[in-house]
């Protein structure tokens, strides 16, 4: 598989991952400091856009890009949502970022704010039915699996 970058800053660094981590750091694609107010959110540039080739597609198979939090800035309460690249996407990838701070926090120009990973995606058959079989859990929901 290959992952194709077009960057639209030339200034921007070229993203790159260490031998065993699992993505690539996305940065913030801005001139200016961006400020985000408290319980705020803004969306931020990654100044790139990409193509995944050459993967397998298989029994329906496919990948997705993955827009994951940095562990660094969520233990400050810096947390970029969630999201998912498709494969057929070819626009400049944006990232959420929220500030669950009760203060303002400044993101710089080039500051790392996400995390980009490639993950396989596995489609099943679709199939329709009246009844889904019973297990010891059936319909409890949340917080109902832990151990007491």
């Amino acid at each position: 598989m290959k992952l194709n970058i077009k960057y639209l800053n030339p200034n921007l660094p070229k993203i790159s991952s260490k031998d065993g981590d699992s993505g690539y750091d996305l940065r913030a694609d801005i001139v200016e400091p961006l400020t985000i107010v408290a319980f705020g959110i803004a969306t931020i540039p990654a100044g790139i856009c990409v193509e995944l080739t050459d993967y397998n597609t298989s029994d329906n198979n496919s990948v997705e890009i993955q827009i994951r939090p940095r562990s660094g800035l969520t233990a400050k309460g810096i947390v970029a949502q969630l999201g998912t690249v498709d494969v057929s996407y070819r626009g400049e990838i944006k990232i959420n970022v929220f500030n669950f701070n009760n203060h303002e926090v400044t993101i710089q120009p080039l500051d790392r704010i996400a995390q980009m990973v490639v993950c396989p995606i596995f489609k099943p058959q679709v199939v329709e039915v009246e009844e889904l079989s019973e297990t010891v859990r059936g319909e409890n929901g949340f917080g109902s699996s832990g151990v007491k």
